[in-house]
């Protein structure tokens, strides 16, 4: 162990102080092991000694790799942040696989599992002899969380629901979008999810359940709207993490086809928590699994994001943005202006006052929404103008 932490740093502080800025990342080949069980006795060896050579010959000296138990692998990037590390963690897998197999659907089958690690790591590291010790302690640890997230969302399931709000196309003077709103209902009640809410704001896992439960209730709706005029275009958010874990998105993918086929004329995903610098690979291989299910996609990205290039050739229709309450849509500003030259729409969510809509107005943007626009609603609404209004 005080090998491992030398590599870190000068002294035990220094470097656990190192290892809680880096990223910790568990590749896990479970699934290609299922895929090729009719013959994985005969090539297990050649690939577990392949893993160890390729992360070997590919990670820099400064990050650290370990086998794990069977079929499982943990690398740490040193001064890495937890996106950067999942990037790069699936970019290999990615990687790994075509070089085990070649090009096939086994590079879907690859996981890859953000550990997060806490400063409870610094009074823990002394009871632990080897690296490996300590790394399974936190498979152990975050083991035991998933199981607390799974029985969390069960109890919340039940009153969580979905509404749906409005949202103007302002050239047009059209409410032709309804933006898919997750819930809690409480009695008679029903408020939307807070921003701090453990469904949206809580691990991954949390996360990603809640995403699907929302695809699901919205496919009860939709398939109650009327003939092809009554149906407008639907805006429904899933966090970019949900779509990035393969087994979550398969799920993911599973649920949307059991929405009625107009639906993939009509439903946009908001892909939301995109970072910079995702390579083109990444997003390939979430869009492909499910694009044939929905009309398009729309990113919804800080200020500042520019990452075109990796986007090019696939059909994000739309730049997203949410109001910071501090700047207004001013922020956004840039954004959308390079959003249109890149012949995407602009669509601004989360609009919660006459002034801030005003401004949203003067920045040319394709969809307003938010409460401003019009409350909730039950059900989906055709679309319709408000030119007379």
């Amino acid at each position: 162990m005080a090998h491992f932490l030398n590599a870190f740093g000068h002294s035990k502080e220094e470097a656990v102080k190192t290892l809680l800025a880096s990223s910790l990342q568990i590749v896990g080949l479970e699934e290609v092991k299922k895929q090729y069980a009719s013959r994985w006795k005969q090539i297990e060896k050649t690939v577990y000694k392949a893993t160890e050579a390729f992360f070997s010959r590919k990670l820099r000296k400064e990050d650290r790799f370990v086998r794990l138990r069977e079929g499982r692998f943990a690398i740490i990037f040193r001064d890495m942040s937890r996106e950067e590390g999942q990037a790069r963690a699936s970019e290999l897998a990615r990687e790994l696989v075509t070089k085990l197999f070649g090009e096939i659907e086994g590079a879907e089958l690859v996981t890859v599992e953000v550990m997060v690690l806490d400063e409870g790591v610094m009074d823990a590291v002394d009871d632990f002899d080897s690296l490996e010790d300590l790394i399974q302690h936190f498979e152990r640890a975050i083991h035991l969380v998933d199981e607390r997230e799974k029985q969390e969302f069960e109890e919340s399931e039940e009153v969580l629901t979905v509404q749906y709000r409005p949202c103007l196309n302002p050239r047009k003077k059209m409410i032709s979008m309804m933006e898919i709103v997750p819930c809690r209902q409480t009695g008679s009640q029903t408020e939307r999810l807070a921003g701090d809410d453990p469904m949206l704001n809580g691990s991954p896992r949390l996360r990603a359940e809640l995403d699907i439960h929302t695809l699901k209730q919205t496919a009860d709706a939709v398939g109650r709207l009327g003939k092809a005029g009554h149906k407008p275009l639907l805006l429904l958010t899933v966090a970019f993490e949900t779509m990035a874990n393969p087994y979550m998105r398969r799920k993911y993918a599973e649920t949307l086809k059991t929405l009625p086929d107009y639906t993939s004329q009509r439903l946009v995903l908001n892909l939301e928590g995109i970072g910079s610098g995702i390579p083109n690979s990444r997003y390939v291989q979430i869009v492909s699994s499910v694009k044939t299910l929905v009309r398009g996609f729309s990113l919804e990205v800080a200020p500042g994001w520019n990452d075109y290039a990796a986007i090019e050739g696939l059909p994000v229709l739309a730049i997203a943005a949410t109001v910071d309450p501090k700047v207004g849509p001013d922020g956004a500003a840039d954004l959308f202006q390079a959003a249109r030259s890149q012949k995407r729409k602009c669509i601004l969510r989360s609009v919660a006052s006459d002034d801030i809509a005003r401004q949203a107005l003067k920045l040319g943007v394709d969809y307003v929404c938010g409460p401003v626009i019009a409350g909730m609603l039950p059900a989906p609404g055709r679309p319709f103008s408000i030119r007379n209004l």
